[in-house]
């Protein structure tokens, strides 16, 4: 996996982490959105150019990143909620 497949999978984890947040998911149903987001794009592409396994289910470290970015996000979602804000220049609006 390379630097820039890390980064996407953390932010795509923290991206679906966010949304779980927002609609109030448990622990569990943040990391299961989290991977799932994390994931879906780099498995549809593996399978479409005939890669089989998936890079994201033949070693852990995409599973890591996925859980990192949803702990991440679960624990500490008002710094979470401000870094997105910030970089997409909107007004942060946390219910927290």
């Amino acid at each position: 996996m390379t630097a820039l497949d890390g980064l996407g999978s953390f932010v795509f984890a923290s991206s679906g982490g966010l949304l779980a947040v927002e609609k109030r998911f448990d622990l569990f149903g943040v990391l299961l959105l989290s991977f799932a987001v994390a994931v879906t794009g780099g498995i549809t592409r593996d399978l479409l150019i005939g890669a089989v396994p998936p890079a994201a289910v033949a070693s852990w470290h995409t599973l890591a990143i996925a859980v990192l970015g949803g702990l991440l996000t679960f624990y500490v979602y008002s710094v979470v909620q401000s870094v997105r804000a910030a970089a997409l220049g909107v007004p942060s609006t946390s219910r927290t």
